[in-house]
């Protein structure tokens, strides 16, 4: 008995121990290939030649003469060459397989290195040789047992028959999942059993396409297979198109030299998290290149500490093959973030050292107007009286009903996280400024109309209509806003450069000093206009003077100044910008500025500086580059169209970097309302997984998703993704 289990326990030491080419592998000249199916031949060509090391190959000339030992290239030299480790020998792969007659080559194996080189030479002039090499070479290309078999081929063509009417009803499936996605409608319906009047949109619009189209209701009606339209078979579908997406994604990036990183962050209604990323590159087109913004899709997170947010932008970035592409990251002012944002940016940085975080101009922009209104009282009294003001005409549908009888216009709700709706808001009252107190005018006058509430809010507003200082407050942040609005503007264009960003931010800050020393012709309009509305301050004698309505009005504008300095300081660290000016570029070729060179030290593994400053140069000295290149985009495509970017590869690279690094996050924002417009009640009810994300890649790509079906190949491609996923062999052909 002891004995016994010795022998079990060794046995067992050999099965692990052993190498694997000893346990598996069988000799050369065993394989019967003859006898195998056509299936395991095939498997055998596809698996290749054998070539081991060979290393106990060796061969003396005498007792104290060198050895001669089997080398690697000798494989490379002779691509019909093989070994064998168990017998350690060579031998003629082709031969082994196919040859009728023995030799050394197919039976006993080869180990004569001293003639190695005249064996081989003569081995592979043999007719029996050529005629093997011939057969390896075309196996499989007439199959002799398939020819004869009628019933195989039979079956493969009813087979590749019915997968191409599958592809077809596919097409109408694909069709649907596509305009309810594009649409944003939802897919499913609280009761989706077939005895139900309503079983959701997918499903009804897809009979509503049956009643046109004979096959596609046949196949309703009769098919046993793939007629279920469940949900799974929805999401899959949904999935399949929004893959296609992320694919045609990850090509652009590919091409892409540079990406930036746009990340935004939302509490949706069931106090959930939610992610959105955004990458920001300059892909090659057909014709030119040109600037992409990508939506990557939502993430809910669990985790609201700033490792995870790290970790999951620079996991996301990883699936897109771009982390080592990344020169920029943007935020907003997320709740999720705003404590730990440096934490976030910097265990990226610690990744992508060269990922600059550049703040969100549309988000400083709103920051300064509101810290500038907060900090004086009687700024932030009148904005609160501003934004009292149009809630009370939306609270009441009475008074609701009273505006558009008699100003016949609405006035926008106030949105403290947008303040261009202020400004809005602020330009309305100062047009219809009469027939809003008109309005409140005839509350005041018909007082059994109107619950007591509104009567005491009507009377107040009316008599802060008619205060000099609100029109004084009007007229100044009036004039602001003509000036931020186009900068706001600007920073909602998705593909607005940050060059221009900057130069538009110290444009206004000059019009501020303008503004500053034009008090006497503002203080003038002011008083004509009190003495056209007839407006006057209730307490006549705290009136103020003239020099307090000076002082401020420079309050006023110093305060939105020295925000906008403070925000937009960073701005500064990105001087290299210059370089890019299209009004710069006669000043760049005559007198180089080598400190701006010098900002782009953080990028300067990307760049070779001394050959940038000769490309900019050459460049900027063109007349022809000065005259058509009014923006870095312009400028890039009249490189590309010239076929000039490998002539100034560096300053095209600089060109590209201007334009990827982002202004700001609005289009992570967007992303946002479209989620709110997604999550219905009846797909909360009916999504078992969740469709969110890849709804909204559809919805927000839509535009994407029309040029690859424009191009004819998205239905084949959501085909391919959607039978992976569903793993289903009627839509495979054979």
């Amino acid at each position: 008995m002891y004995l016994v289990m010795v022998i079990f326990f060794f046995f067992l030491i050999c099965c692990v121990y052993l190498p694997a080419t000893t346990k598996m592998e069988k000799p050369l000249n065993n394989l019967k290939f003859s006898k195998l199916d056509f299936q395991s031949k095939l498997r055998v060509i596809k698996n290749g030649r054998p070539m081991p090391a060979l290393k106990d190959l060796l061969q003396k000339k005498g007792q104290k003469s060198a050895r001669r030992s089997f080398q690697m290239e000798w494989y490379q030299r002779k691509d019909w060459l093989c070994g064998c480790a168990t017998k350690n020998r060579l031998y003629c792969f082709p031969c082994i397989l196919f040859s009728k007659t023995q030799s050394s080559w197919t039976n006993a194996g080869f180990c004569d290195l001293k003639n190695l080189s005249r064996s081989l030479a003569k081995h592979e002039k043999s007719v029996n040789h050529i005629q093997c090499q011939i057969d390896l070479k075309t196996f499989g290309a007439s199959r002799k047992d398939q020819a004869l078999d009628k019933h195989w081929r039979l079956n493969v063509s009813i087979h590749n028959a019915k997968v191409k009417e599958n592809r077809v009803i596919l097409k109408d499936l694909i069709d649907v999942t596509y305009f309810l996605a594009k649409q944003e409608l939802a897919f499913c319906a609280n009761d989706g059993s077939s005895s139900s009047s309503n079983c959701g949109n997918f499903v009804e619009l897809l009979h509503a396409f049956a009643e046109k189209d004979a096959n596609l209701a046949k196949h309703l009606q009769t098919s046993t297979v793939f007629c279920d339209l469940s949900n799974r078979i929805q999401n899959n579908l949904i999935e399949a198109v929004a893959d296609v997406i992320r694919n045609d994604i990850k090509e652009e990036v590919n091409t892409a030299p540079f990406v930036a990183v746009q990340v935004d962050e939302t509490t949706d209604g069931g106090n959930k998290a939610q992610i959105s990323v955004i990458l920001r590159y300059v892909a090659k087109t057909v014709e030119t290149w040109e600037v992409k913004e990508a939506f990557l899709g939502f993430q809910e997170i669990s985790d609201k500490q700033a490792p995870a947010i790290a970790d999951y932008v620079l996991g996301l970035l990883g699936k897109y093959n771009c982390v080592e592409k990344l020169v920029a990251q943007t935020y907003d002012g997320a709740s999720v973030m705003a404590s730990d944002l440096n934490v976030v940016v910097a265990k990226i940085k610690e990744k992508v050292p060269e990922a600059t975080l550049v703040h969100c101009s549309a988000h400083n922009l709103n920051l300064v107007l509101m810290n500038s209104a907060k900090s004086i009282s009687q700024c932030r009294s009148f904005f609160k009286t501003v934004e009292g003001l149009a809630t009370f005409f939306l609270k009441w549908s009475k008074c609701t009903q009273l505006l558009n009888d008699v100003v016949k216009r609405r006035l926008p709700k106030a949105v403290p996280t947008s303040w261009s709706s202020h400004s809005r808001l602020v330009q309305i009252i100062s047009m219809y400024q009469s027939d809003l107190r008109a309005a409140f005018q005839i509350i005041s006058e018909n007082p059994d109309g109107w619950d007591s509430d509104i009567l005491i809010l009507a009377a107040g507003y009316d008599r802060w209509l008619s205060e000099a200082s609100t029109c004084f407050f009007i007229m100044a942040y009036e004039d602001i806003f003509n000036e931020t609005d186009g900068l706001s503007r600007l920073l909602q264009n998705k593909i607005t450069e940050i060059g221009l960003c900057c130069a538009k931010v110290h444009v206004i800050m000059g019009i501020m000093e303008c503004q500053r020393a034009e008090f006497d012709s503002f203080y003038e309009r002011f008083q004509q206009k009190c003495v056209t509305l007839g407006l006057a301050d209730n307490d006549q004698s705290k009136k103020p003077t003239r020099n307090e309505w000076k002082r401020m009005f420079y309050n006023i504008l110093d305060n939105v100044s020295a925000q906008m300095k403070a925000r937009f300081d960073h701005l500064r660290y990105l001087t290299f910008l210059d370089l890019a000016d299209c009004t710069k570029f006669n000043e760049i070729s005559q007198h180089f500025d080598e400190a701006k060179l010098k900002s782009l030290s953080n990028y300067a593994r990307y760049f070779d500086i001394a050959r940038l400053k000769s490309d900019l140069i050459g460049l900027y000295s063109s007349k022809l580059v000065r005259n058509d290149c009014k923006s870095p985009g312009q400028l890039l495509s009249f490189l590309a169209q010239n076929d000039l970017m490998q002539t100034v590869p560096e300053a095209t690279k600089l060109i590209q970097l201007v334009l990827t690094i982002p202004a700001t996050v609005a289009s992570a924002e967007r992303p946002f309302a479209a989620m709110k417009r997604l999550k219905t009640y009846s797909r909360n009810q009916t999504d078992d997984k969740g469709q969110h994300s890849s709804l909204a890649i559809i919805s927000i790509e839509r535009e994407r998703l029309l040029k690859l079906k424009y191009k004819g190949d998205l239905y084949n491609k959501v085909t391919n993704i959607f039978v992976q996923k569903d793993g289903r062999m009627d839509f495979i052909y054979k």
